[in-house]
Formats: structure tokens, sequence, C-alpha cells
């Protein structure tokens, strides 16, 4: 099983997970600190749901597939689909806004070099196949 994709998948896997766990210990502290500000239970709930768990199961997906060579790939169209989603809608956000926080700025460039790694590795070809995105 081919190492950089395998550890793409944890790398992106684990900033999820990193993330979620954040969201869920301290929901409200967490957004705040990249200009979000929210209060009250009923926002933390909705931010440990939708931010926790979300994150958590994407990360915990990223990661299980990783372990598996049958899982490979459908690991990586995991990882270019939400991070590149989130990467492109960000600044598009930062775009119709005009704004650009460094928090913003930076974890754009993350999820969109996330997201371009495992484009790579989608486009590189197995052994014995040919053209890109094959299998």
């Amino acid at each position: 099983m081919p190492l950089l994709p395998r550890l793409l998948l944890w790398i992106a896997g684990l900033c999820f997970v990193a993330f979620g766990i954040a969201c869920l210990v301290a929901p409200l502290p967490t957004l705040a600190a990249a200009g979000v500000v929210l209060s009250g239970v009923p926002a933390a709930a909705e931010v440990r749901a939708f931010y926790g768990g979300l994150e958590l199961g994407l990360g915990a997906l990223l990661i299980a597939a990783a372990q598996r060579a049958q899982y490979l790939r459908a690991g990586l169209w995991l990882c270019l689909a939400s991070y590149g989603g989130i990467g492109l809608a960000r600044l598009l956000g930062m775009a119709i806004d005009g704004v650009a926080t460094p928090f913003l700025v930076g974890a754009a460039a993350t999820e969109l070099v996330l997201a371009a790694a495992a484009a790579w590795s989608l486009l590189r070809p197995r052994t014995g196949e040919k053209g890109a995105f094959a299998g």
C-alpha cells in the first residue's frame, strides 16, 4: 500500500478529529477563536453536534480508509470532496465578504493543500493502470 496517500489520510483525518474534539469540549470558545461569536446552551449543543460529531465522523472514516488498501481510494475521494468543498466555500465566503483574517487564510490554505494532495494521489496511476482517476 503506498505510503504517501496513507499518510495524507492520517493527517487529514487527525485534523478533522482534533477540531471535532475541540468543538465537543469547548464549542463556543473554539468557534470564537475563528471569529464566530455564538452564545447560549442551544448554540453550544448545535456546535457540538454538527462541528464536533461530523468532524469526528469524517476523521474516523479517513483514518479507517488509511488502514485498508481496498478503502484507500474511497478515502482519497472523501478527502478531496470534504476538504475541497470546505476550502473552496471558505475562499468564496472571503471574496463575497471581503475579509481575510489570518485564521481564514490559514484554514483555507490547509484545506486546499489537503484537497490538492488527495487529487494528486488519485491522478497517479496505480501499478498496471492507465489514465487519470482510474479505479
